[in-house]
Parts: structure tokens; sequence; C-alpha cells
């Protein structure tokens, strides 16, 4: 009589097997969408199948530790455009319209990478992509702290782009795979938060106190530094060795991602969130120094007050939101977040825009973490890798693709589009979430 086996590795191996058992028939029956995509997950193995179940956190620290600096670090990296953009146009001599090319080759980095991930990940592992990525980051900054000409300096973002979602891709998918996916992966995105609050701070800073806002790039270029280091330590057994098999199966896995429809569905919810996300940190200091007419000195750290609220609501938000449902908190996320913006739109004070903008970031901010938990049990686990990989890039790519849109809008119209912008975003997520397909069995 045939026995059920269970094997306990790290998860981007554990999802390699599953794809090779899978080949041989002998896997679990994997989840479906729903009544739109597909059927019920089964919980309940046939006889015979190999089951591999999450590895403690324990056995996978240092990776998760290095995964969490990453994330760290695109955070600080991410932050930090908005509240340069006042000293990098006297700099460069330049209008909105150029300083908004930096995200249109940032997000050419992000649409790159969102192609190309798998393939690089069947054939050096998630160490070697993420050591890539890292590798690309670390050079940019080098690059930006000579403060370079206009348009090389367009061009690092191409490379930040890319190194970051090469990381980001991996983060995800590793982190989704662990047990209570859902408090690891807001501790993940929590920290992108925590990131993202100190940069603005620090960039001010240096630009107000010094007359080379470049410097900053210093600091971003130190971190990166400490970034390789890690990933190297904590991947160097694993560094170059695609999985079995997954170099075969590139290109299948690939298809069969960009044909599900719980794929495609999430990757534009997360386009939209995270064009919600950057756009409102990015643009939050123009538009307070230009319509409120605030001083840039002062109104520079508001962008941290919006990226504070961000981190808070990831941490705070998370039990919650999986207990209570992550379908229907969404939802209402998304209408309290459209009650603080129309305030932040048509209350004319700084003090109170300050405050609206924080808790627009405190709403959303469970948003990404979220989606990703929920898609780990839409998507059938022996895509997990290059749908979360997928989803993640070509998400993060609306980090640059609106903040671009945005700017070139605001050269013609003023910086006031901001509000419409992201009330329109906001609005766009509602139909995107209610189309994704319920989850009808929650996994312990």
């Amino acid at each position: 009589m045939m026995t059920t086996t269970t094997q306990t590795v790290p998860p981007d191996i554990a999802l390699s097997s599953l794809r090779r058992v899978d080949e041989e028939r002998t896997s679990i029956e994997e989840p479906r969408a729903s009544s739109h995509d597909s059927e019920l997950r089964n919980d309940e193995p046939p006889t015979g199948a190999t089951v591999f179940t999450p590895p403690p956190v324990s056995a996978i620290k240092f990776q998760l530790f290095a995964m969490n600096f990453a994330t760290f670090l695109a955070g600080l990296n991410d932050a930090a455009t908005g509240a340069l953009v006042p000293y990098l146009q006297p700099a460069y001599n330049i209008g909105l319209l150029f300083i908004a090319l930096v995200y249109l080759a940032n997000f050419a980095g992000w649409t790159v990478a969102a192609f190309s991930n798998l393939h690089l990940h069947s054939r050096i592992g998630t160490g070697g992509v993420m050591l890539l990525g890292a590798t690309l980051q670390l050079t940019a900054h080098a690059i930006q702290l000579s403060k370079p000409p206009y348009p090389v300096f367009v061009l690092t973002y191409f490379l930040v782009g890319i190194g970051i979602a090469f990381q980001d891709a991996q983060a995800n998918a590793f982190v989704g795979g662990v047990n209570n996916a859902h408090r690891w992966l807001g501790i993940l995105h929590a920290l992108y938060g925590v990131g993202a609050l100190i940069s603005p701070l620090v960039a001010t800073r240096i630009a107000t106190t010094t007359s080379h806002w470049e410097w900053f790039y210093a600091v971003l270029l130190g971190t990166a530094g400490v970034n390789v280091v890690c990933i190297t330590a904590a991947f160097w057994e694993g560094i170059g060795k695609g999985a079995q098999g997954a170099k075969e199966r590139a290109n299948k896995d690939l298809s069969k991602t960009v044909q599900n429809r719980t794929v495609l569905l999430m990757s534009a919810f997360f386009f939209l969130y995270v064009g919600t996300e950057v756009t409102a940190g990015g643009w939050v200091v123009e538009f307070l120094i230009r319509v409120r007419g605030g001083e840039p000195s002062h109104v520079g750290y508001v962008a941290s007050g919006f990226w504070g609220g961000l981190t808070l609501g990831r941490i705070l938000l998370a039990d919650i939101t999986f207990r209570l449902g992550e379908r229907r908190m969404i939802f209402l996320y998304i209408l309290l977040a459209l009650i603080v913006q129309f305030i932040f739109w048509f209350v004319p004070n700084i003090i109170a825009n300050a405050v609206m903008i924080s808790l627009l970031g405190f709403f959303i901010g469970p948003f990404f973490p979220t989606g990703i938990n929920v898609a780990t049990k839409l998507i059938p686990r022996e895509l997990h890798v290059s749908a979360i990989g997928f989803m993640a890039t070509t998400g993060q790519a609306g980090s640059a693709a609106f903040p671009f849109l945005t700017g070139a809008i605001a050269a013609k119209v003023g910086v006031q589009v901001l509000q419409p912008v992201l009330v329109g975003l906001l609005v766009g997520m509602v139909g995107l979430w209610a189309a994704v397909p319920r989850v009808t069995r929650r996994d312990a």
C-alpha cells in the first residue's frame, strides 16, 4: 500500500520539487481560483504523494534577514526621489517633465525584470538573482553619488529599477512560502515602509544643510554595500545554482503565469496600488510647496509622515485583516482611504494635509502583503515562484509609471493634478479587487 511522505525544505526548493512531482502526476491537487478561474483547493494529498511543507523560520532566519534588509533598502531608495525633486530641478536646470523621466527609466527596469526574472531564477537560483539585483543597485548608487550629467543620472534609475525588481520578486516568492506568511509578508513590507520613512528625513536634512544633495546617495551606496554582503553570506551555498528541472520548465511556467486570470488581475491591482503609494509619497512635497505654499525645508518631512503611516498600517493591521477577512477589509480600507484623500484635496491647510496623507498611508499599507498572501491561496502552487515574481515586478512597475504620468501632466497643468490622479487610482483598485476570485477555503 502506498504511503504519503512529508519533507521539510526551503520554500524555493519546495516549489521546484512540486513542479517535478507534478510532471510525474504524483503531486498534490493544486488550488484553483474559484468558479471564475478554477476549483477549490484540495488540502488532502492523494495516496503516494510527496508533500513538501514550509520549513520552520529558525531554519531560514539568515535568508529572511537578508531579504528584509534588501526590502528596507528598496524603501530608502524609492522615497528619496520625491524629497529631492526641489533640489534636482535647480541643480540640472530642468522642469517637471524631465524630472519625470527618472520614473520612466525606473519603469523600464521593472518591466525588463518582469519577463526575465523567472529565466534567471531557473539558472542561478534565488540567491543568484538576489545578488545580481543587489550588485546592479550598488553600481547605480555609485554613479548617482558622482552627480553625473542628467542623461546618465536618468539611466541609473533603470539600473536601480531592474536591481530592486529582481530582489523584490525573489523576496516575495520566498517569504510567501513560509509558515504564517501573512505575518512575515507584513514584516517584510513594513520594513520597506521603515526605509521609506527614514529616507525623506535624511535626504531633506542633507539637501537643506549642505549644497550637495547628491551626498544622500552616499547613504544609499553604503547601505547597498551592506546589502550585497548580507545576500552573499545568506545564500552562499545556493548562488548560481538553479533548481533541478527549472530551466526546462521556465518558458512553460511563464506562459501559464501570464495566462492565469488571477495573476493578471492581481498584477493590475498591484500596478495601481504601488502607483498610488509612490505617486503620493513622491509628489506630496512638490504639491505642498507649489499649491499650498509650504517651505521646502519644512514640508520635505511630510513625505515621511506618509511612509510612517504606511509602515504602521502594515504592522498593526496585518492580523486584523487576516482574521476579519482580506476581501472585505481591503474594500473598507479603500473607502477610508478615499475619505481622507478627499479631505486632503479640499482642505487647504498644510497641517491637516500632513495628517491626512499619513492616514492615507496607514489605510493602504496592508494592500501589498495582503494581496500576495491571497494570491498564494488562489494560484497553483507549482506557479508560485513565477506568478509571485511576475506580480511583484509588474505591480511595482506602477511605482514608476504613475509618478511619471503625474509629473508629465503636472508639467503642463500644474502639480495639483496629484489629487484627481490619486482618487482615480483608488477607485480603479475597487473594481480590480472586486474581480479577484474569492478565497473560499482559508489555510490555517
